[in-house]
């Protein structure tokens, strides 16, 4: 038996918060994907490169945590689903 669903898709906005079938557009929209690994790769080079004394180096936890803050922001307005998996308990956590 074969099924098809129809979804209203708008290619031009990538920006969602939830689905209304529950599924995160992280793993159902390959440019949200895209965008959301990308901020997860910035996230990882600031914690990496804490007190390396190089330019990406944020000098301290507390302006680490405050780039991070930003880009977790982000990745709630791409997709909430995902951001609660990434922040259980909230930016500040």
């Amino acid at each position: 038996m074969l099924v098809i669903l129809m979804m209203n898709v708008n290619p031009v906005n990538t920006k969602m918060k939830v689905r209304k079938d529950g599924t995160s557009p992280y793993y159902t929209n390959k440019n949200v994907r895209k965008k959301i690994d990308k901020l997860l790769h910035e996230n990882s080079k600031i914690w990496s490169n804490l007190g390396t004394g190089t330019p990406i180096d944020f000098k301290s936890r507390k302006e680490g945590e405050k780039e991070w803050s930003k880009i977790a922001k982000k990745i709630k307005e791409l997709d909430e689903s995902f951001f609660k998996i990434v922040c259980p308990y909230g930016i500040d956590s």
